[in-house]
């Protein structure tokens, strides 16, 4: 076909088509734009017939002949393209006709489609029976062929590879030729461009993660892909602007596609289904998806591009919470629960649980697990949609741990299905559960009780040290030394696995042990050792037993009369045998014995001590009793009571003993010896109760400095040298000034009130007092009466305070001993030059003359003390 016939062709039939009507057909997908004449009868329902001479039968006789007479009055050539239509995405369905004299001779009938912007055929198709046309033959009645001038036609063998672009000009070009192939002496009729539907058509099946990919289908459909052999799916990060990645895909069947775009040529390949890495993608951001076909290899060049809407992935509640129910080591196993709530596991959907090493910073063991549902989680966080089903329960199994090493549980949730949920390009969610270091232990002793030939022990012990050291020992120690041991194999105790669920092996830990041990030996206090140990016996982990002396008693009661002590208590010891006395000996504060006597009331039944000490033989019978005159030289005085069992009818022998603790014997006072104490004693003036107000910090000072135990051996006595002042004026004063000096307390005649912890030491006098002695300061008061009852206060805080840490009234001496001071006595005694003051002496000697015209000094004062210590 030459490219000048075409145009004269298209020329002489515009030409004509002036002289006729002109009418524009539209069909589905295509627009035909012509002004070629076109029949009044539409071309649907034409029957397709056959002309011959109805009385000779000769049809190309009678052809010839009327083309002969034809061609004389018409030699025009004319046509019309009724209808186009791509059908089954490749097919082009068209019907219209041509009517020319200039067909005489040409009896092979052709349609040939044309691209007439690339001047490429891209297909003909034969015409081997002619539809009928009444109303062509009715437009022109000159031209022979006119009644038989209708084609309708499907041209399936279209090469729509030659068609560069959507918008190239397609015609149909009707043709009778004198050659079969179409070619030789041929006359062409062109039709209208017919304009390809122009629509782009897709839809996004499938944007999800899976498999540890972002993973995409879907298709799209465009005959503006004409032309465009290059297929990309491009990923598109909306929220940063730029494009993340590209991957060309290869197309895949979409027959359902096809089925509904048939007029789109390459609809029924729009298919594809490609995944991208994870790596690189910020799954918070808005991504998109671009299908894109273009004309070069990289995806750029002439393209067209499908915009998807963009989508993202991060959930609307980012929070991350969790929480470790438990790490249960009791079996030898590691079994967790708990639970890990946060709606990234809707795209991470692989949970995992990691036991990490702190310590050696490794991962010890990793685990995939499901997730179970905790209705109480969902409660908690109803915000967070996937908190209903975020629990877990899970056994690691055997574990490889180390003793000592600290260990975090991990819960991670990941797009990556094996693993530990982490190759570097996977999206993980990860939560730390608080750490559990292994470096528990725990134990006790059931009980321990006596045998014929030594102890039994039962109990139960626990450590995380026995990972590595499965032995079991029982060691037996007397005073700190070994007298036996037994090797013992661990039984199971559920109720210990209940309570210490976190330490190795729990369930598996009681013990039931005996020793075999040497009555002689065993005098002292006696310990047992749990000991887990190591195959060679030298890498071990000890915990101890409480003591069990070997040696025990109590003086239940003490209770002292004027003339007589009468004494209760029990004594049980393991070295009884052959000791049948029991004395008791008193003696003073020194050690020096001031008096004895033999017990016989004794063997008295004790069940409560043997239940106590079931270790110790004749625990039962321990109880004894005894009342003793008190000689002179006891009154007065702090003695300890020793109770003892002995081979010897004297006391004296082989013996073990038991002290009480220390006791005052009849505490002699005299209150009639002063005025005011005498008038205190008749009008029966009693103390009031102690007001705790520390408004002095705790830590200004430490304990006392002064003293082996740190606590205090003295009390000292002030006067506030300010006779104008109320107690709470003063407190208040000290107050501000702490740092300068302070007492413990003040007092008056109504309130005793102490204003710092007297654990710690005050600054009221100089050192050393100060680091020996609780202080207090009286507070100068007016009216017999008033101070009366304000020398009592002092009296009962200094003999409360003298109790609570186990003094005994005695006036200070000028050795530095005794138990009650003065301010004076300190400047007198213990100073050295480091204060002067002589309080309270000249306050008390106003106030004594001043009311009761007598004298007060610190000897009366002291037999207040006693009075109220008695009373205590």
């Amino acid at each position: 076909m030459e490219i000048k016939k075409r145009y004269k062709l298209y020329k002489d039939g515009k030409n004509w088509c002036a002289m006729a009507l002109a009418i524009s057909a539209i069909s589905a997908g295509l627009v035909l734009e012509n002004t070629n004449v076109k029949a009044d009868t539409p071309v649907d329902n034409v029957p397709v017939v056959k002309t011959t001479n109805p009385t000779t039968g000769d049809a190309n006789a009678e052809l010839a002949s009327q083309e002969k007479a034809a061609q004389a009055k018409d030699n025009g050539n004319y046509g019309y393209l009724d209808a186009a239509q791509v059908v089954n995405n490749n097919d082009l369905h068209v019907s219209g006709w041509q009517a020319t004299n200039q067909a005489a001779g040409k009896d092979n009938r052709y349609l040939v489609a044309y691209d007439g912007t690339t001047n490429t055929e891209l297909g003909r198709t034969s015409i081997t029976e002619n539809v009928a046309r009444p109303d062509v033959a009715k437009a022109y009645p000159d031209v022979v062929n006119a009644k038989d001038s209708g084609y309708q036609a499907t041209m399936n063998n279209l090469d729509w590879s030659k068609v560069k672009s959507v918008d190239d000009q397609i015609h149909i070009v009707s043709r009778y030729s004198d050659a079969a192939n179409g070619e030789g002496n041929h006359i062409d009729n062109w039709s209208q461009p017919i304009n390809l539907d122009k629509g782009n058509y897709a839809y996004l099946d499938n944007f999800g993660v899976k498999d540890n990919q972002l993973q995409v289908s879907g298709w799209n459909a465009t005959n503006k892909a004409l032309g465009k052999a290059n297929h990309y799916v491009i990923l598109y990060d909306r929220t940063a602007g730029h494009e993340i990645t590209r991957v060309k895909v290869e197309p895949t069947v979409r027959p359902d596609v096809a089925k509904a775009y048939s007029q789109v040529i390459n609809a029924k390949d729009s298919g594809f289904n490609t995944a991208f890495s994870l790596a690189g993608i910020d799954l918070n951001h808005e991504l998109q998806i671009i299908s894109r076909y273009s004309d070069a290899a990289n995806g750029e060049g002439n393209y067209v591009s499908y915009w998807y809407a963009p989508k993202k992935f991060a959930p609307a509640n980012t929070s991350n919470q969790g929480s470790l129910d438990s790490f249960n080591l009791s079996n030898g196993q590691l079994i967790v629960s708990g639970w890990h709530a946060t709606d990234y596991s809707q795209i991470e959907n692989n949970h995992y649980l990691i036991l990490f090493d702190n310590t050696n910073k490794t991962q010890v063991k990793t685990i995939k697990v499901a997730n179970v549902t905790r209705p109480d989680v969902a409660k908690a966080y109803p915000i967070v949609a996937t908190a209903g089903q975020s629990g877990f329960n899970a056994n690691f199994g055997p574990v490889n741990l180390t003793p000592g090493h600290s260990y975090s549980l991990v819960s991670r949730y990941s797009t990556l299905d094996g693993g530990n949920g982490d190759n570097g390009q996977s999206k993980t969610t990860d939560y730390w559960f608080n750490p559990v270091t292994l470096d528990q232990q725990a134990s006790y002793i059931d009980s321990f009780t006596k045998t014929d030939n030594g102890y039994n022990v039962k109990g139960w012990m626990i450590s995380d040290q026995s990972i590595n050291k499965p032995n079991a020992y029982l060691i037996l120690l007397n005073d700190g030394q070994e007298i036996a041991r037994t090797k013992v194999e661990l039984i199971d105790r559920p109720n210990v696995a209940k309570v210490y669920p976190s330490i190795y092996n729990s369930q598996k830990s009681g013990f039931n042990g005996e020793f075999k041990v040497d009555p002689t030996k065993a005098n002292g206090t006696l310990k047992v050792i749990m000991r887990f140990a190591g195959d060679d016996n030298h890498n071990y982990s000890d915990q101890y037993s409480q003591d069990y002396p070997t040696n025990a008693g109590n003086f239940d009661n003490v209770h002292v009369t004027a003339s007589q002590v009468t004494l209760s208590g029990w004594h049980a010891s393991s070295q009884v045998a052959n000791k049948p006395y029991e004395w008791l000996i008193v003696l003073d504060n020194n050690g020096q014995e001031l008096y004895r006597q033999e017990i016989t009331d004794k063997g008295l039944g004790r069940n409560d001590v043997q239940n106590v000490y079931p270790y110790i033989e004749g625990a039962n019978k321990s109880g004894f009793q005894v009342t003793m005159n008190i000689p002179t030289k006891m009154q007065g005085h702090l003695v300890r009571f020793v109770h003892r069992l002995t081979d010897d009818k004297d006391g004296n022998g082989n013996f073990i003993d038991l002290s009480s603790n220390p006791v005052l014997v009849n505490l002699q006072y005299n209150l009639n010896a002063n005025g005011i104490n005498r008038y205190i004693l008749n009008n029966h003036i009693n103390h009031a109760t102690i007001t705790v107000n520390h408004v002095i910090p705790s830590d200004t000072t430490d304990v006392y400095s002064e003293t082996e135990d740190g606590k205090p051996n003295m009390v000292v006595v002030h006067e506030t040298a300010n006779p104008n002042d109320s107690i709470w004026g003063e407190i208040n004063y000290e107050k501000a000034h702490y740092n300068n000096a302070f007492v413990h307390a003040f007092v008056d005649g109504d309130q005793i009130i102490e204003i710092s912890p007297t654990d710690h030491e005050a600054w009221g006098a100089a050192y050393p007092a100060n680091g020996r002695a609780v202080q207090f300061e009286q507070v100068e008061v007016y009216g017999a009466n008033n101070f009366a009852r304000e020398l009592v206060n002092a009296a009962y805080y200094t003999a409360y305070k003298m109790n609570e840490y186990g003094m005994v009234p005695s006036l200070a001496q000028a050795n530095g001993t005794g138990t009650l001071w003065s301010h004076h006595n300190v400047t007198q005694y213990i100073a050295n030059g480091k204060t002067d003051h002589t309080d309270p002496d000249g306050y008390w000697t106003n106030r004594a003359s001043r009311y009761f015209g007598t004298s007060y000094t610190m000897k009366d004062f002291f037999e207040l003390v006693k009075y109220e210590y008695s009373h205590l």
